[in-house]
């Protein structure tokens, strides 16, 4: 596994939380014809500084407050875990789409001749 850091490595020392994403980006093959690419996916490793911390958080530079003991939770305390944060969000994400496609594939099948009964 590759990890990309858009951002380089964080100042030695400086407290930090960590999130990983996936990306892909999409570029112009030929703009006369209107073409456009998209990258393959590549995984990134973001950090932000952490201004403050409090019993239940951290403040970070950009003013926002990250709630630490959610059970969710947007970053995460080392790379390590924002991979494995990661992990579960896709995992999630894949049993969410592959409910709905199962749905969707017994609503198509209600139409098939023999099942479709028109009063």
């Amino acid at each position: 596994m590759r990890l990309h850091y858009p951002r380089g490595q964080p100042p030695e020392g400086e407290d930090v939380l960590w999130r990983c994403e996936a990306k892909r980006y999409s570029y112009v093959v030929d703009a006369d014809r209107e073409e456009y690419g998209v990258t393959d996916p590549r995984l990134e490793m973001w950090w932000w500084e952490v201004k403050r911390r409090t019993p239940k958080g951290a403040w970070l530079w950009t003013g926002e407050f990250v709630l630490l003991t959610a059970f969710k939770k947007k970053y995460a305390e080392t790379e390590a875990l924002a991979i494995r944060d990661f992990k579960a969000r896709k995992n999630k994400q894949i049993q969410i789409l592959s409910r709905q496609l199962a749905n969707a594939e017994r609503e198509l099948a209600l139409t098939k001749p023999r099942e479709l009964l028109i009063a």
